[in-house]
């Protein structure tokens, strides 16, 4: 099984869109997060939307 591990996106929702597409590519069964959605950056309700959207487990 392969997994994914994410954390620090702090509201950069280009980021993580990046980031999932190469988690997708790679075929991952399983995504979690570490935590720090949200903070600083500008776009923190796409940040917390898609990551519900994706029911990714957030510790």
């Amino acid at each position: 099984m392969k997994i994914a591990v994410i954390s620090c996106i702090h509201g950069n929702y280009e980021a993580l869109n990046a980031v999932l597409s190469d988690i997708d590519y790679h075929n991952t069964e399983k995504i979690f997060c570490l935590g720090d959605l949200v903070g600083y950056g500008p776009y923190p309700n796409a940040v917390v939307e898609m990551i519900r959207s994706l029911d990714i487990l957030t510790c």
